[in-house]
């Protein structure tokens, strides 16, 4: 298993010029293909509405500012990948997050933007990255705004045992064998068995040493993993995304969005 294919989404928010240059370098280290995707959507519906009548100046205006900021993040594409000759971008004048998801299934890896930055860029047309997460089928790494590498020093593996989390080990592995270290963390549980040992037993067949970390069942998930990377330093967290049915998420919340909304780490997540 390795990373032949890396894709990373553009936007207009400011955090496109660190995400660009971490796939960038993240292609470089895996010699892969790179693929960078625009898209902007001139007459959004949520700002016109579906049927609205629109005159040819309103179309003409909106049609060159769409092409004006898809120039502006292609500059920043090609700047950011500068002399690597295996990036490409693929350029759309269409609504972003289904541009995304379709050119998904060219790639091994996307590489998303996070909720952190407090720059929307334009909120209208911003990808939601748990939209990216539930419909890609792919691994999604999203990534803190202030962030433009992955040095692989430390990863956390957020261990749960459920299909989310064996798809998100799974997914892992190229990056998982590139890190000096690798920590399962896992949730005791009376109620139910972690199989850690599972776990571990596959991340070593695939040639990934991991040191198991177990915390008591009272325990915050969230604070935990928070906690453990900040202690360890780690740069890396691989999770199961979105493994419970939306009517219990919204009853009792989500994991996956609170680690979205919380987490300053990049981290891989699987659905």
């Amino acid at each position: 298993m390795t990373l032949s294919n890396i894709m990373v989404s553009l936007d207009a928010s400011s955090s496109t010029t660190g995400r660009v240059r971490l796939a960038c370098n993240l292609a470089r280290r895996f010699d892969a293909r790179l693929t960078g995707v625009a898209a902007q959507n001139p007459l959004p519906i949520s700002i016109y509405g579906k049927g609205s009548y629109l005159d040819n100046q309103i179309i003409e205006t909106a049609a060159a500012g769409a092409r004006d900021e898809l120039s502006r993040q292609e500059a920043v594409f090609r700047e950011m990948t500068s002399g690597y000759g295996k990036a490409r971008l693929r350029v759309y004048e269409r609504e972003p997050l289904e541009c995304v998801v379709s050119e998904c299934a060219r790639c091994d890896l996307l590489v998303a933007r996070g909720l952190d930055d407090g720059d929307p860029g334009d909120i209208v047309q911003a990808l939601s990255p748990a939209e990216i997460i539930l419909r890609a089928g792919r691994p999604v790494l999203v990534t803190p705004s202030d962030l433009d590498d992955l040095p692989l020093k430390c990863a956390v593996i957020a261990w749960k045992d459920t299909r989310e989390a064996r798809r998100a080990v799974a997914d892992a592995l190229p990056l998982l064998r590139e890190a000096e270290r690798v920590l399962l963390l896992t949730v005791a549980s009376a109620k139910a068995e972690t199989n850690a040992g599972a776990a571990e037993a596959y991340l070593k067949s695939h040639d990934v040493r991991c040191e198991r970390v177990e915390l008591s069942e009272t325990t915050n998930v969230v604070e935990a993993v928070i906690r453990l990377v900040r202690d360890e330093a780690a740069d890396l967290v691989v999770a199961g995304a979105y493994g419970h049915s939306k009517m219990r998420e919204l009853v009792f919340g989500s994991l996956t969005h609170e680690l979205l909304t919380t987490l300053r780490t990049p981290c891989l997540y699987s659905h």
